[in-house]
């Protein structure tokens, strides 16, 4: 007997109103999302010397992100002569777009369109930018 009520009087107390635990007093389970990054090279006249910038009066390269529809997401800055800009995104779809700068911040070039691109978890993706000749004012 003394076994079936060790058994009995906790299950019947559980079955009292309040004892029993709903999902919702649960903490939530935290979600990390991880981001991606979109590493954009460029070259001026198909050169990758940073000696074009100087020749182009380039002081910095202008990189728009934005939804494939358009939106503005974000704008970047890098030195022209690096060469190389290292762009941290959230995972998902974008384009972009840049431009040439001089060091008043005129644009020295046409905004050349980079197509649209998808960003995942902890992945790097790699863009070239050409800007010939004919992009320059």
């Amino acid at each position: 007997m003394r076994c079936v009520a060790t058994v009995l009087v906790p299950a019947l107390l559980c079955s009292l109103p309040g004892c029993l635990s709903s999902g919702s007093d649960a903490e939530p389970v935290p979600v990390y999302i991880s981001k991606g990054t979109l590493t954009v090279d460029w070259t001026i006249n198909n050169s990758a010397d940073p000696n074009q910038c100087n020749q182009s009066v380039a002081a910095d390269i202008d990189i728009a992100v934005t939804t494939p529809d358009g939106a503005p997401i974000d704008e970047f800055r890098q030195r022209c002569s690096d060469g190389v800009a290292t762009i941290t995104l959230d995972p998902g779809s974008y384009a972009a777009q840049a431009a040439l700068l001089d060091s008043a911040d005129h644009e020295r070039t046409t905004w050349v369109s980079i197509n649209p691109f998808t960003i995942q978890n902890n992945t790097d993706l790699s863009i070239s930018v050409e800007f010939p000749a004919s992009s320059f004012y």
